[in-house]
Protein backbone atom coordinates (compact mmCIF):
# COMPACT_ATOMS: atom_id res chain seq x y z
CA UNK A 1 0.00 0.00 0.00
CA UNK A 2 3.04 2.28 0.07
CA UNK A 3 4.31 4.48 -2.76
CA UNK A 4 7.86 4.63 -1.30
CA UNK A 5 10.67 2.94 -3.20
CA UNK A 6 11.11 -0.64 -1.97
CA UNK A 7 14.40 -2.42 -1.34
CA UNK A 8 15.03 -5.79 -3.06
CA UNK A 9 14.41 -7.50 0.26
CA UNK A 10 11.07 -5.71 0.68
CA UNK A 11 10.07 -6.71 -2.84
CA UNK A 12 10.96 -10.33 -2.09
CA UNK A 13 8.95 -10.27 1.13
CA UNK A 14 6.04 -8.69 -0.76
CA UNK A 15 6.13 -11.43 -3.38
CA UNK A 16 6.28 -14.15 -0.71
CA UNK A 17 3.31 -12.56 1.07
CA UNK A 18 1.37 -12.48 -2.22
CA UNK A 19 2.05 -16.20 -2.80
CA UNK A 20 1.03 -17.01 0.78
CA UNK A 21 -2.14 -14.99 0.40
CA UNK A 22 -3.02 -16.94 -2.77
CA UNK A 23 -2.41 -20.22 -1.00
CA UNK A 24 -4.56 -19.16 1.92
CA UNK A 25 -7.31 -18.08 -0.45
CA UNK A 26 -7.21 -21.48 -2.14
CA UNK A 27 -7.06 -23.64 0.97
CA UNK A 28 -8.35 -22.15 4.21
CA UNK A 29 -9.87 -18.74 3.52
CA UNK A 30 -13.47 -19.96 3.65
CA UNK A 31 -13.03 -21.59 7.04
CA UNK A 32 -11.14 -18.60 8.44
CA UNK A 33 -13.70 -16.10 7.16
CA UNK A 34 -16.57 -18.20 8.50
CA UNK A 35 -14.83 -18.10 11.85
CA UNK A 36 -14.86 -14.29 11.73
CA UNK A 37 -18.59 -14.34 10.93
CA UNK A 38 -19.33 -16.63 13.88
CA UNK A 39 -17.21 -14.58 16.29
CA UNK A 40 -18.79 -11.31 15.13
CA UNK A 41 -22.30 -12.69 15.69
CA UNK A 42 -21.33 -13.76 19.20
CA UNK A 43 -19.84 -10.33 19.93
CA UNK A 44 -22.99 -8.56 18.73
CA UNK A 45 -25.08 -10.77 21.03
CA UNK A 46 -22.78 -9.86 23.92
CA UNK A 47 -23.28 -6.17 23.12
CA UNK A 48 -27.05 -6.59 23.35
CA UNK A 49 -26.69 -8.37 26.71
CA UNK A 50 -24.49 -5.58 28.08
CA UNK A 51 -27.02 -2.96 26.94
CA UNK A 52 -29.89 -4.86 28.53
CA UNK A 53 -28.09 -5.19 31.87
CA UNK A 54 -27.13 -1.52 31.90
CA UNK A 55 -30.72 -0.48 31.17
CA UNK A 56 -31.97 -2.60 34.08
CA UNK A 57 -29.50 -0.90 36.41
CA UNK A 58 -30.47 2.56 35.18
CA UNK A 59 -34.16 1.69 35.70
CA UNK A 60 -33.31 0.56 39.24
CA UNK A 61 -31.51 3.87 39.80
CA UNK A 62 -34.60 5.79 38.74
CA UNK A 63 -36.86 3.66 40.96
CA UNK A 64 -34.61 4.26 43.96
CA UNK A 65 -34.75 8.02 43.41
CA UNK A 66 -38.52 7.90 42.90
CA UNK A 67 -38.86 6.10 46.24
CA UNK A 68 -37.06 8.92 48.03
CA UNK A 69 -33.47 7.66 47.94
CA UNK A 70 -32.04 11.07 47.11
CA UNK A 71 -28.50 9.94 47.97
CA UNK A 72 -28.51 7.92 44.75
CA UNK A 73 -29.30 10.91 42.51
CA UNK A 74 -25.73 12.26 42.10
CA UNK A 75 -24.50 8.79 41.16
CA UNK A 76 -27.41 8.36 38.75
CA UNK A 77 -26.53 11.62 36.96
CA UNK A 78 -22.94 10.46 36.56
CA UNK A 79 -24.14 7.06 35.29
CA UNK A 80 -26.38 8.83 32.79
CA UNK A 81 -23.42 10.89 31.59
CA UNK A 82 -21.44 7.66 31.11
CA UNK A 83 -24.20 6.07 29.02
CA UNK A 84 -24.51 9.17 26.83
CA UNK A 85 -20.77 9.37 26.19
CA UNK A 86 -20.56 5.64 25.52
CA UNK A 87 -23.55 5.64 23.18
CA UNK A 88 -22.07 8.49 21.14
CA UNK A 89 -18.84 6.55 20.53
CA UNK A 90 -20.74 3.28 19.99
CA UNK A 91 -22.91 4.94 17.33
CA UNK A 92 -19.83 6.41 15.63
CA UNK A 93 -18.32 2.92 15.27
CA UNK A 94 -21.63 1.60 13.92
CA UNK A 95 -21.55 4.27 11.20
CA UNK A 96 -17.88 3.47 10.54
CA UNK A 97 -18.72 -0.23 10.10
CA UNK A 98 -21.51 0.70 7.70
CA UNK A 99 -19.18 2.95 5.72
CA UNK A 100 -16.45 0.29 5.45
CA UNK A 101 -18.95 -2.36 4.34
CA UNK A 102 -20.57 -0.18 1.72
CA UNK A 103 -17.25 1.07 0.36
CA UNK A 104 -15.86 -2.48 0.10
CA UNK A 105 -19.05 -3.88 -1.43
CA UNK A 106 -19.39 -0.80 -3.66
CA UNK A 107 -23.03 -0.31 -2.66
CA UNK A 108 -25.05 2.48 -1.09
CA UNK A 109 -27.45 2.12 1.80
CA UNK A 110 -28.38 3.31 5.25
CA UNK A 111 -28.02 0.17 7.35
CA UNK A 112 -25.14 -1.95 8.53
CA UNK A 113 -25.30 -5.27 6.67
CA UNK A 114 -25.07 -8.66 8.35
CA UNK A 115 -21.51 -9.97 7.99
CA UNK A 116 -22.76 -13.34 6.72
CA UNK A 117 -24.46 -11.61 3.75
CA UNK A 118 -21.37 -9.79 2.53
CA UNK A 119 -19.65 -11.20 -0.54
CA UNK A 120 -16.24 -9.53 -0.25
CA UNK A 121 -15.31 -10.77 3.20
CA UNK A 122 -11.78 -11.54 1.98
CA UNK A 123 -11.13 -8.08 0.47
CA UNK A 124 -7.93 -6.66 2.02
CA UNK A 125 -7.32 -3.66 -0.21
CA UNK A 126 -10.46 -1.52 -0.01
CA UNK A 127 -10.80 -1.56 3.84
CA UNK A 128 -7.08 -0.77 4.16
CA UNK A 129 -7.30 2.06 1.61
CA UNK A 130 -10.31 3.60 3.38
CA UNK A 131 -9.00 3.31 6.94
CA UNK A 132 -5.22 3.66 6.46
CA UNK A 133 -4.75 5.33 3.08
CA UNK A 134 -2.12 4.71 0.44
CA UNK A 135 0.93 5.03 2.70
CA UNK A 136 1.00 2.91 5.86
CA UNK A 137 3.83 5.02 7.27
CA UNK A 138 1.46 8.02 7.32
CA UNK A 139 -2.11 6.81 8.05
CA UNK A 140 -4.72 9.13 6.63
CA UNK A 141 -6.67 11.45 8.92
CA UNK A 142 -9.66 11.65 6.60
CA UNK A 143 -13.25 11.22 7.77
CA UNK A 144 -14.09 7.66 8.82
CA UNK A 145 -10.42 6.66 8.97
CA UNK A 146 -8.59 4.61 11.59
CA UNK A 147 -6.90 7.79 12.78
CA UNK A 148 -10.27 9.49 13.33
CA UNK A 149 -11.51 6.39 15.18
CA UNK A 150 -8.48 6.57 17.44
CA UNK A 151 -9.16 10.23 18.27
CA UNK A 152 -12.81 9.40 19.00
CA UNK A 153 -11.91 6.58 21.41
CA UNK A 154 -9.24 8.72 23.08
CA UNK A 155 -11.85 11.43 23.58
CA UNK A 156 -14.14 8.93 25.33
CA UNK A 157 -11.44 7.49 27.60
CA UNK A 158 -10.19 10.98 28.52
CA UNK A 159 -13.71 12.04 29.56
CA UNK A 160 -14.27 8.85 31.57
CA UNK A 161 -10.91 9.14 33.31
CA UNK A 162 -11.62 12.74 34.24
CA UNK A 163 -15.02 11.74 35.64
CA UNK A 164 -13.77 9.03 38.00
CA UNK A 165 -10.78 11.14 39.05
CA UNK A 166 -13.25 13.82 40.21
CA UNK A 167 -15.24 11.18 42.11
CA UNK A 168 -12.22 9.65 43.86
CA UNK A 169 -12.46 11.83 46.97
CA UNK A 170 -15.62 13.86 46.41
CA UNK A 171 -18.01 13.84 49.36
CA UNK A 172 -21.45 12.49 48.48
CA UNK A 173 -20.14 11.16 45.18
CA UNK A 174 -17.21 9.02 46.31
CA UNK A 175 -16.04 5.79 44.68
CA UNK A 176 -14.55 3.00 46.83
CA UNK A 177 -10.79 2.74 46.24
CA UNK A 178 -11.07 -0.79 44.86
CA UNK A 179 -13.73 0.21 42.31
CA UNK A 180 -11.71 3.28 41.31
CA UNK A 181 -8.63 1.15 40.53
CA UNK A 182 -10.66 -1.42 38.58
CA UNK A 183 -12.26 1.26 36.42
CA UNK A 184 -8.92 2.97 35.78
CA UNK A 185 -7.44 -0.35 34.61
CA UNK A 186 -10.37 -1.07 32.30
CA UNK A 187 -10.19 2.37 30.70
CA UNK A 188 -6.41 2.10 30.33
CA UNK A 189 -6.70 -1.25 28.54
CA UNK A 190 -9.19 0.22 26.06
CA UNK A 191 -7.22 3.40 25.38
CA UNK A 192 -5.31 3.12 22.04
CA UNK A 193 -1.54 2.84 22.33
CA UNK A 194 1.39 2.07 20.03
CA UNK A 195 3.15 -0.61 22.08
CA UNK A 196 3.02 -3.15 19.26
CA UNK A 197 5.77 -4.76 17.23
CA UNK A 198 5.72 -6.69 13.97
CA UNK A 199 7.50 -9.98 13.29
CA UNK A 200 10.76 -8.11 12.78
CA UNK A 201 10.40 -6.38 16.19
CA UNK A 202 9.73 -3.03 14.51
CA UNK A 203 7.26 -0.73 16.25
CA UNK A 204 3.87 -0.38 14.57
CA UNK A 205 0.98 1.93 15.35
CA UNK A 206 -2.43 1.07 16.82
CA UNK A 207 -4.00 1.86 13.46
CA UNK A 208 -1.83 -0.61 11.53
CA UNK A 209 -2.15 -3.28 14.21
CA UNK A 210 -5.94 -3.28 13.95
CA UNK A 211 -6.67 -2.47 10.30
CA UNK A 212 -3.70 -2.73 7.95
CA UNK A 213 -3.99 -5.54 5.38
CA UNK A 214 -6.92 -6.97 7.32
CA UNK A 215 -9.76 -8.63 5.37
CA UNK A 216 -13.17 -7.01 5.63
CA UNK A 217 -14.40 -9.83 7.91
CA UNK A 218 -11.56 -9.11 10.35
CA UNK A 219 -12.05 -5.33 10.22
CA UNK A 220 -15.77 -5.58 11.08
CA UNK A 221 -15.07 -8.10 13.87
CA UNK A 222 -12.39 -5.79 15.32
CA UNK A 223 -14.81 -2.87 15.31
CA UNK A 224 -17.52 -4.99 16.96
CA UNK A 225 -14.99 -6.00 19.64
CA UNK A 226 -14.28 -2.31 20.31
CA UNK A 227 -18.02 -1.77 20.75
CA UNK A 228 -18.03 -4.62 23.27
CA UNK A 229 -15.21 -2.92 25.19
CA UNK A 230 -17.30 0.25 25.29
CA UNK A 231 -20.36 -1.62 26.57
CA UNK A 232 -18.20 -3.46 29.12
CA UNK A 233 -16.73 -0.23 30.54
CA UNK A 234 -20.17 1.41 30.50
CA UNK A 235 -21.70 -1.52 32.43
CA UNK A 236 -18.79 -1.62 34.89
CA UNK A 237 -19.05 2.09 35.65
CA UNK A 238 -22.84 2.09 36.04
CA UNK A 239 -22.71 -0.92 38.36
CA UNK A 240 -19.87 0.62 40.37
CA UNK A 241 -21.80 3.88 40.75
CA UNK A 242 -24.90 1.94 41.85
CA UNK A 243 -22.92 0.02 44.46
CA UNK A 244 -21.25 3.19 45.68
CA UNK A 245 -24.65 4.86 46.07
CA UNK A 246 -25.48 2.07 48.52
CA UNK A 247 -29.18 2.49 47.96
CA UNK A 248 -30.03 -0.06 45.26
CA UNK A 249 -31.25 -3.06 47.17
CA UNK A 250 -30.64 -6.52 45.77
CA UNK A 251 -33.85 -8.41 45.10
CA UNK A 252 -33.65 -11.97 46.38
CA UNK A 253 -35.78 -13.63 43.73
CA UNK A 254 -34.56 -17.23 44.02
CA UNK A 255 -35.83 -19.26 46.99
CA UNK A 256 -34.91 -22.93 47.38
CA UNK A 257 -35.27 -25.61 50.03
CA UNK A 258 -31.98 -27.34 50.82
CA UNK A 259 -31.10 -30.41 52.85
CA UNK A 260 -27.56 -30.94 54.10
CA UNK A 261 -26.92 -34.36 55.69
CA UNK A 262 -24.24 -34.85 58.33
CA UNK A 263 -22.99 -37.77 56.23
CA UNK A 264 -24.05 -39.59 53.09
CA UNK A 265 -22.48 -42.81 54.41
CA UNK A 266 -24.47 -44.44 57.18
CA UNK A 267 -23.91 -47.80 58.88
CA UNK A 268 -26.84 -50.06 59.61
CA UNK A 269 -28.37 -49.15 62.97
CA UNK A 270 -27.22 -45.51 62.84
CA UNK A 271 -29.60 -42.56 62.40
CA UNK A 272 -29.73 -40.36 59.32
CA UNK A 273 -29.34 -36.72 60.39
CA UNK A 274 -29.52 -33.58 58.29
CA UNK A 275 -30.30 -29.85 58.39
CA UNK A 276 -33.20 -28.58 56.29
CA UNK A 277 -33.41 -24.86 55.53
CA UNK A 278 -34.59 -22.26 53.03
CA UNK A 279 -31.99 -20.40 50.95
CA UNK A 280 -32.43 -17.04 49.25
CA UNK A 281 -30.39 -15.88 46.26
CA UNK A 282 -30.64 -13.44 43.36
CA UNK A 283 -30.39 -13.81 39.61
CA UNK A 284 -28.58 -10.44 39.58
CA UNK A 285 -25.55 -11.91 41.35
CA UNK A 286 -22.44 -11.87 39.17
CA UNK A 287 -18.69 -11.49 39.58
CA UNK A 288 -19.13 -7.76 40.19
CA UNK A 289 -21.14 -8.10 43.40
CA UNK A 290 -20.72 -11.72 44.49
CA UNK A 291 -17.88 -14.20 44.16
CA UNK A 292 -17.81 -17.81 45.28
CA UNK A 293 -14.16 -18.62 45.95
CA UNK A 294 -12.82 -22.14 46.37
CA UNK A 295 -9.64 -21.92 48.46
CA UNK A 296 -7.99 -19.49 50.86
CA UNK A 297 -8.42 -15.70 50.85
CA UNK A 298 -6.78 -13.00 52.97
CA UNK A 299 -9.98 -11.22 53.99
CA UNK A 300 -8.04 -8.14 55.11
CA UNK A 301 -6.58 -7.46 51.65
CA UNK A 302 -8.90 -9.55 49.47
CA UNK A 303 -5.89 -11.36 47.97
CA UNK A 304 -6.58 -14.95 46.93
CA UNK A 305 -4.04 -17.72 47.40
CA UNK A 306 -2.30 -19.06 44.30
CA UNK A 307 -4.36 -22.27 44.45
CA UNK A 308 -7.73 -20.52 44.95
CA UNK A 309 -10.21 -20.18 42.08
CA UNK A 310 -13.42 -18.20 41.47
CA UNK A 311 -16.35 -20.54 40.86
CA UNK A 312 -18.86 -19.99 38.05
CA UNK A 313 -22.29 -18.62 39.04
CA UNK A 314 -25.55 -20.12 37.82
CA UNK A 315 -28.83 -18.46 38.82
CA UNK A 316 -27.16 -16.81 41.82
CA UNK A 317 -25.48 -20.00 43.05
CA UNK A 318 -21.79 -20.91 42.95
CA UNK A 319 -21.06 -24.20 41.22
CA UNK A 320 -18.28 -26.56 42.36
CA UNK A 321 -17.08 -29.21 39.91
CA UNK A 322 -13.91 -30.92 41.15
CA UNK A 323 -12.39 -33.84 39.19
CA UNK A 324 -11.36 -36.79 41.37
CA UNK A 325 -8.89 -39.59 40.76
CA UNK A 326 -7.53 -40.92 44.07
CA UNK A 327 -9.90 -42.54 46.57
CA UNK A 328 -10.05 -41.24 50.15
CA UNK A 329 -11.38 -38.51 52.42
CA UNK A 330 -11.30 -34.97 51.01
CA UNK A 331 -11.78 -31.56 52.67
CA UNK A 332 -13.23 -28.58 50.87
CA UNK A 333 -13.36 -24.96 52.02
CA UNK A 334 -13.64 -21.46 50.66
CA UNK A 335 -15.20 -18.02 50.99
CA UNK A 336 -18.19 -16.12 49.64
CA UNK A 337 -17.23 -12.53 48.79
CA UNK A 338 -20.25 -10.21 48.85
CA UNK A 339 -20.42 -6.49 48.04
CA UNK A 340 -22.81 -4.74 50.43
CA UNK A 341 -24.91 -1.65 49.82
CA UNK A 342 -22.06 0.51 51.07
CA UNK A 343 -19.81 -0.75 48.28
CA UNK A 344 -17.58 -2.64 50.73
CA UNK A 345 -16.89 -6.37 50.53
CA UNK A 346 -17.78 -8.84 53.26
CA UNK A 347 -16.50 -12.43 53.48
CA UNK A 348 -18.37 -15.54 54.63
CA UNK A 349 -16.50 -18.82 55.14
CA UNK A 350 -17.80 -22.28 54.15
CA UNK A 351 -16.30 -25.75 54.52
CA UNK A 352 -17.31 -29.38 54.01
CA UNK A 353 -15.82 -32.79 53.32
CA UNK A 354 -16.53 -35.77 51.07
CA UNK A 355 -15.30 -39.28 50.36
CA UNK A 356 -13.99 -40.46 46.99
CA UNK A 357 -14.56 -44.17 46.35
CA UNK A 358 -13.08 -46.26 43.57
CA UNK A 359 -15.36 -46.75 40.58
CA UNK A 360 -17.57 -49.82 40.91
CA UNK A 361 -18.07 -50.24 37.17
CA UNK A 362 -15.66 -51.58 34.56
CA UNK A 363 -16.31 -51.18 30.83
CA UNK A 364 -13.45 -52.45 28.70
CA UNK A 365 -13.12 -52.97 24.94
CA UNK A 366 -11.94 -56.54 24.41
CA UNK A 367 -9.59 -55.83 21.49
CA UNK A 368 -8.59 -52.13 21.44
CA UNK A 369 -8.58 -49.10 23.76
CA UNK A 370 -10.86 -47.22 21.35
CA UNK A 371 -13.99 -48.02 19.34
CA UNK A 372 -13.94 -48.19 15.55
CA UNK A 373 -16.71 -46.96 13.30
CA UNK A 374 -18.43 -49.43 10.97
CA UNK A 375 -17.36 -52.67 12.70
CA UNK A 376 -18.56 -54.75 15.64
CA UNK A 377 -16.66 -53.71 18.79
CA UNK A 378 -16.78 -56.30 21.59
CA UNK A 379 -17.12 -54.97 25.18
CA UNK A 380 -17.00 -56.61 28.60
CA UNK A 381 -19.08 -54.88 31.29
CA UNK A 382 -19.13 -55.64 35.02
CA UNK A 383 -20.30 -53.93 38.20
CA UNK A 384 -19.17 -54.92 41.69
CA UNK A 385 -21.85 -56.88 43.53
CA UNK A 386 -24.28 -56.91 40.59
CA UNK A 387 -25.10 -60.00 38.52
CA UNK A 388 -24.59 -59.57 34.75
CA UNK A 389 -28.27 -60.40 34.19
CA UNK A 390 -29.29 -57.38 36.30
CA UNK A 391 -27.25 -54.89 34.27
CA UNK A 392 -28.74 -52.53 31.73
CA UNK A 393 -26.07 -51.03 29.47
CA UNK A 394 -26.79 -48.13 27.12
CA UNK A 395 -24.61 -46.17 24.72
CA UNK A 396 -25.05 -42.67 23.24
CA UNK A 397 -23.22 -40.54 20.70
CA UNK A 398 -21.86 -41.28 17.21
CA UNK A 399 -25.13 -43.04 16.23
CA UNK A 400 -24.06 -45.97 18.39
CA UNK A 401 -26.04 -49.16 19.16
CA UNK A 402 -25.24 -51.92 21.64
CA UNK A 403 -26.32 -55.57 21.80
CA UNK A 404 -26.23 -57.84 24.86
CA UNK A 405 -24.54 -61.17 24.10
CA UNK A 406 -25.01 -62.50 27.64
CA UNK A 407 -22.68 -63.08 30.61
CA UNK A 408 -21.39 -59.48 30.59
CA UNK A 409 -20.42 -59.54 26.91
CA UNK A 410 -21.70 -56.85 24.55
CA UNK A 411 -21.22 -55.75 20.98
CA UNK A 412 -21.45 -52.12 19.92
CA UNK A 413 -21.54 -50.60 16.45
CA UNK A 414 -21.03 -46.92 15.68
CA UNK A 415 -21.41 -45.11 12.37
CA UNK A 416 -19.71 -41.81 13.20
CA UNK A 417 -16.51 -40.65 14.83
CA UNK A 418 -15.97 -38.57 17.98
CA UNK A 419 -16.87 -39.59 21.53
CA UNK A 420 -19.56 -41.95 22.78
CA UNK A 421 -20.72 -42.59 26.34
CA UNK A 422 -21.50 -45.97 27.92
CA UNK A 423 -23.84 -45.87 30.94
CA UNK A 424 -24.31 -48.89 33.23
CA UNK A 425 -27.45 -49.29 35.39
CA UNK A 426 -28.80 -51.98 37.70
CA UNK A 427 -32.35 -53.29 37.70
CA UNK A 428 -33.82 -52.89 41.20
CA UNK A 429 -37.29 -53.17 42.70
CA UNK A 430 -37.53 -49.39 42.67
CA UNK A 431 -36.39 -49.05 39.05
CA UNK A 432 -33.04 -48.51 37.36
CA UNK A 433 -30.09 -47.37 39.50
CA UNK A 434 -26.94 -46.05 37.85
CA UNK A 435 -23.70 -47.85 38.67
CA UNK A 436 -20.57 -45.72 38.73
CA UNK A 437 -19.80 -42.87 36.38
CA UNK A 438 -20.50 -42.93 32.63
CA UNK A 439 -17.55 -44.23 30.62
CA UNK A 440 -16.27 -42.20 27.66
CA UNK A 441 -14.71 -43.80 24.59
CA UNK A 442 -13.10 -42.25 21.53
CA UNK A 443 -14.47 -43.49 18.22
CA UNK A 444 -12.08 -43.58 15.28
CA UNK A 445 -12.37 -44.31 11.59
CA UNK A 446 -11.22 -47.88 10.90
CA UNK A 447 -7.70 -47.72 9.47
CA UNK A 448 -6.96 -48.70 5.89
CA UNK A 449 -5.43 -52.18 5.59
CA UNK A 450 -2.52 -52.74 3.19
CA UNK A 451 -3.20 -53.93 -0.33
CA UNK A 452 -1.85 -57.26 -1.60
CA UNK A 453 -0.23 -57.79 -4.99
CA UNK A 454 1.09 -61.28 -5.87
CA UNK A 455 1.10 -62.22 -2.19
CA UNK A 456 3.00 -59.08 -1.11
CA UNK A 457 1.38 -56.54 1.24
CA UNK A 458 2.07 -52.88 0.54
CA UNK A 459 0.91 -49.35 1.27
CA UNK A 460 2.72 -47.89 -1.71
CA UNK A 461 5.85 -49.04 -3.60
CA UNK A 462 7.09 -52.49 -4.63
CA UNK A 463 10.01 -53.87 -6.61
CA UNK A 464 9.11 -56.99 -8.62
CA UNK A 465 10.96 -59.31 -10.94
CA UNK A 466 9.85 -59.44 -14.57
CA UNK A 467 8.42 -62.96 -14.44
CA UNK A 468 6.51 -62.20 -11.26
CA UNK A 469 5.10 -58.94 -12.64
CA UNK A 470 3.83 -60.68 -15.80
CA UNK A 471 1.78 -63.07 -13.61
CA UNK A 472 -0.13 -60.41 -11.62
CA UNK A 473 -3.79 -61.42 -11.79
CA UNK A 474 -5.50 -59.27 -9.13
CA UNK A 475 -5.20 -56.68 -6.36
CA UNK A 476 -6.53 -57.79 -2.99
CA UNK A 477 -7.04 -56.27 0.44
CA UNK A 478 -4.95 -57.76 3.25
CA UNK A 479 -7.21 -58.06 6.32
CA UNK A 480 -5.02 -60.63 8.05
CA UNK A 481 -3.39 -58.13 10.43
CA UNK A 482 -6.65 -56.98 12.10
CA UNK A 483 -8.32 -58.45 15.17
CA UNK A 484 -11.72 -57.23 13.97
CA UNK A 485 -13.91 -58.80 11.34
CA UNK A 486 -13.72 -55.86 8.99
CA UNK A 487 -14.14 -56.96 5.39
CA UNK A 488 -12.72 -54.64 2.74
CA UNK A 489 -13.72 -55.35 -0.84
CA UNK A 490 -12.00 -54.07 -3.98
CA UNK A 491 -14.50 -52.23 -6.20
CA UNK A 492 -12.34 -50.99 -9.08
CA UNK A 493 -8.92 -49.67 -10.06
CA UNK A 494 -6.92 -48.49 -13.06
CA UNK A 495 -3.67 -50.14 -14.11
CA UNK A 496 -1.20 -47.90 -15.92
CA UNK A 497 1.97 -49.17 -17.59
CA UNK A 498 4.80 -46.78 -18.46
CA UNK A 499 7.38 -48.21 -20.90
CA UNK A 500 11.03 -47.23 -21.16
CA UNK A 501 10.14 -44.49 -23.66
CA UNK A 502 7.80 -42.83 -21.19
CA UNK A 503 4.62 -43.82 -23.05
CA UNK A 504 1.78 -44.87 -20.77
CA UNK A 505 -1.49 -46.74 -21.24
CA UNK A 506 -4.47 -47.06 -18.83
CA UNK A 507 -6.50 -50.24 -18.27
CA UNK A 508 -9.61 -49.96 -16.12
CA UNK A 509 -10.46 -53.03 -14.04
CA UNK A 510 -13.69 -53.82 -12.19
CA UNK A 511 -13.53 -55.79 -8.95
CA UNK A 512 -10.20 -57.23 -7.78
CA UNK A 513 -9.28 -59.09 -11.00
CA UNK A 514 -7.29 -57.59 -13.85
CA UNK A 515 -9.22 -57.24 -17.08
CA UNK A 516 -8.18 -59.47 -20.05
CA UNK A 517 -6.59 -56.49 -21.84
CA UNK A 518 -4.65 -55.57 -18.68
CA UNK A 519 -3.30 -59.14 -18.40
CA UNK A 520 -2.36 -59.12 -22.06
CA UNK A 521 -0.48 -55.84 -21.56
CA UNK A 522 1.51 -57.36 -18.68
CA UNK A 523 2.85 -60.07 -20.98
CA UNK A 524 4.67 -57.35 -22.98
CA UNK A 525 6.50 -55.96 -19.91
CA UNK A 526 10.23 -55.32 -20.03
CA UNK A 527 12.80 -54.67 -17.32
CA UNK A 528 12.66 -51.02 -16.27
CA UNK A 529 8.98 -50.61 -17.03
CA UNK A 530 6.78 -49.18 -14.28
CA UNK A 531 3.33 -50.34 -13.32
CA UNK A 532 0.92 -48.00 -11.48
CA UNK A 533 -2.31 -49.09 -9.84
CA UNK A 534 -4.32 -45.91 -9.23
CA UNK A 535 -7.88 -44.62 -8.78
CA UNK A 536 -8.25 -47.52 -6.36
CA UNK A 537 -11.78 -47.65 -4.91
CA UNK A 538 -12.37 -50.03 -1.98
CA UNK A 539 -15.62 -50.80 -0.18
CA UNK A 540 -14.87 -50.27 3.56
CA UNK A 541 -17.11 -50.97 6.59
CA UNK A 542 -18.10 -47.28 6.70
CA UNK A 543 -18.44 -46.68 2.95
CA UNK A 544 -16.35 -46.53 -0.20
CA UNK A 545 -12.80 -45.15 0.16
CA UNK A 546 -10.01 -44.01 -2.16
CA UNK A 547 -6.70 -45.80 -1.55
CA UNK A 548 -3.29 -44.36 -2.47
CA UNK A 549 -1.68 -45.59 -5.68
CA UNK A 550 0.74 -48.50 -5.86
CA UNK A 551 3.93 -48.18 -7.86
CA UNK A 552 5.77 -51.31 -9.06
CA UNK A 553 9.22 -51.11 -10.65
CA UNK A 554 10.02 -54.10 -12.84
CA UNK A 555 13.56 -55.39 -12.13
Amino acid sequence: MSNAKETPRQKMIGMMYLVLTCLLALNVSKEVLQGFVTINESIETTNLNFSSNTKKMMDAFQLAIKNGKNEAKPYYLKAKEVTELSQKTFDYITILKQNVQQYTENVKGSDTMKLARIERLDDYDRPTYLLIGTDETKPTEAKHSAKELRHTIEGLTTSLNKMIDEMKDKEGLMLPAEDYLVLKDKIKLFTPHDNYKDKEAKAISWELKNFYNMPLAGVITNLSKMQTDIRNIESEMVNSFAAAAGKLAIKFDVLQARIVPVSNYIQSGSAYTADVFLTASSTTFNDENMQFILGDVDTATGKMSDAAIVLPIDNGTGKINIPTSIAGHKDIKGWIKFKGGDGLYKYFKYENDFVVANAAVAVSPDKMNVLYAGVENPLTVSAAGVAPTDLVVTISGCNATIANNGNGKYTTKVSGTGTCVVTVMQRTAGGLKRQGSPQYFRVKRFPNPPLKVSGKSTYGNLDMKLAEAKNINAIGVDNAGFDFIAPFKMNEFVMNIVNSSGVSQDYKCIGSQLSPTAKEALLKLKVGNKIYFENIRVQAPDGERDFPLIKIVVK
